[in-house]
């Protein structure tokens, strides 16, 4: 069908002004970062025939509706942040949600927000803390939506300690199907309101987006309400500045804590420990080699080269960040005598982070707010990440052993940047240590033609580990293309492999969802 047909039918769904079929438009929805969808010209993917901003559920439906009608495949995005938020192949309409931004509802009392799909953690977050509440931000940080984590990717992040992870913080959800009706999910689905995403009657949860969501083929998700948190902070924090040059003060209800560890053993009892005592508001690890790549990414291009300074920094390897919020004096009091006696039961090392000078930004910026994200691009132009899958903590150690050892092999053979080849991101989730993640990320130059068929490399080698040691999907798995991932995991999840397919088959008979990072086949 002729780009001017395609043009004028969804122009009658939302207006003239919001469809475009201009190739420089449709080129720059094409650049996609991360992942290995189409190695031969990553990062750019398919060119879009069109691209069309909805404003409203109605509109959502009809653009849907209209692709089925001429045979087009739909693929919606939120804030657009990967591979699989751009178009797996020809004859698909890229829908940019970007105009339904709102924050529809902020329920103080049942602790819940309904939100549109642009609705970014950043914007919520502000109006939340106003109200004593937080949100879970995941590790793509605040400039995500965090409909897109609930409803269809993944969703952990730095305080998954107290607020959970987003494929479980999902509760009442309006979704277009594939054939252009509207689903309401949980309590919703029965005029009883957003507070609950699983009845009364079966859950769809499993079905609408499983353990790491369907990726826009099964459809779009217009409004979800997601869990809020406590939060014991200020309702509006006296903050200046912008990025890395923030000005904050750490409030006198929170400690914040590097916790160093003498081996990965030691690491891995902290984190048990800390899970067991039900204390703190967020422990993570961020690797030393991210935190340089991030904040002085020339500082890493020379320290890479000085062996003996290397070797310094690697005894700080097992690292944690620890952050107490306490609602009173004496829980802090109490939360820090805990802390301390699990770190000396553990061979520990705390370093106060509120004794250096002028750190309350950095803890804002990097912990609370969850903004550096975008800055781990600067350092090589471009990075993915591999295992991650969520266990037991010590099934995450193993993943990230494991990661960091394969990955040096090709940092040895210029095959991806030195970033120490420990550069594990994860932490432990809902107050325990039996559910939590490692993912490795790797740092890569898409550019360079060595360094593009390592990292694609690389995440195969990961996979391939996996399923030897039997650690389960991870979310680095969803780096890499359908059919490869499919295949090496086929014999060990093939039934998962072919309920996907019925599920697609039932939904979405007609194949109008862009299920490229969905299923094989899709």
């Amino acid at each position: 069908m002729q780009g001017n047909e395609i043009h004028k039918q969804l122009a009658e769904a939302v207006g003239e002004e919001y469809v475009s079929t201009e190739p420089a438009i449709l080129d720059g929805y094409a650049y996609q970062s991360f992942g290995n969808v189409d190695v031969e010209n990553f990062p750019w993917m398919h060119r879009p025939v069109a691209v069309v901003l909805p404003s409203t559920t109605e509109e959502v439906q009809a653009v849907i509706k209209t692709c089925g009608r001429l045979g087009l495949k739909v693929k919606p995005f939120s804030t657009g942040w990967g591979a699989h938020a751009g178009v797996g192949g020809d004859d698909v309409v890229q829908m940019d949600l970007r105009r339904m931004d709102r924050i529809l509802e902020i329920d103080e009392k049942n602790m819940v927000a309904v939100v549109e799909p642009y609705a970014i953690c950043a914007q919520i977050q502000a109006e939340a803390m106003k109200k004593d509440l937080n949100l879970h931000i995941v590790g793509a940080g605040c400039g995500t939506s965090p409909l897109a984590s609930c409803t269809s990717m993944d969703g952990t992040g730095w305080t998954g300690l107290t607020t959970g992870y987003n494929a479980r913080n999902l509760l009442g959800t309006e979704w277009v199907l594939p054939d252009g009706e509207l689903l309401r999910l949980g309590s919703l689905g029965s005029g009883a309101g957003w507070f609950c995403g699983d009845g009364p009657g079966p859950s769809l949860r499993g079905i609408m987006r499983g353990l790491f969501g369907a990726r826009g083929a099964l459809g779009v998700y217009t409004k979800c309400a997601i869990k809020l948190f406590p939060w014991n902070g200020p309702p509006q924090p006296d903050v200046q500045g912008t990025m890395s040059e923030i000005e904050a003060e750490i409030p006198d209800n929170f400690k914040v804590y590097i916790c160093l560890f003498p081996s990965l053993e030691a690491y891995g009892d902290f984190a048990y420990g800390i899970g067991d005592a039900e204390i703190g508001f967020m422990i993570c690890k961020n690797a030393i080699g991210l935190m340089l790549a991030t904040y002085t990414p020339h500082l890493l291009r020379k320290v890479i080269r000085a062996q003996s300074l290397k070797n310094a920094l690697n005894t700080a390897r097992h690292m944690f960040q620890f952050m107490i919020g306490a609602s009173s004096p004496g829980e802090l009091e109490y939360q820090e005598k805990v802390l301390r006696r699990i770190a000396e039961e553990t061979g520990g090392v705390l370093i106060d982070l509120g004794l250096m000078p002028e750190f309350g930004g950095g803890v804002w910026w990097g912990f609370v707010r969850a903004a550096m994200p975008p800055m781990v691009f600067r350092f090589g132009g471009m990075f993915g990440t591999s295992f991650g899958t969520c266990e037991a903590f010590d099934n995450c150690i193993n993943q990230s052993r494991d990661a960091a050892e394969l990955k040096q092999a090709y940092i040895d053979q210029d095959k991806l940047y030195d970033d120490f080849a420990d550069n594990a991101w994860g932490g432990v989730y809902e107050s325990t240590a039996l559910y939590g993640h490692q993912e490795e990320l790797a740092l890569f130059d898409h550019r360079n033609p060595r360094h593009l068929s390592g990292m694609a490399d690389y995440g195969i080698e990961t996979m391939e580990i996996s399923r030897e040691k039997h650690y389960g999907v991870g979310l680095g798995a969803f780096m890499i293309d359908t059919e490869t991932r499919d295949r090496i995991y086929g014999s060990d999840a093939q039934i998962y492999c072919s309920w996907q397919k019925k599920i697609k088959e039932m939904l979405d008979p007609d194949d109008v969802g862009d299920g490229k990072c969905y299923s094989t086949g899709s």
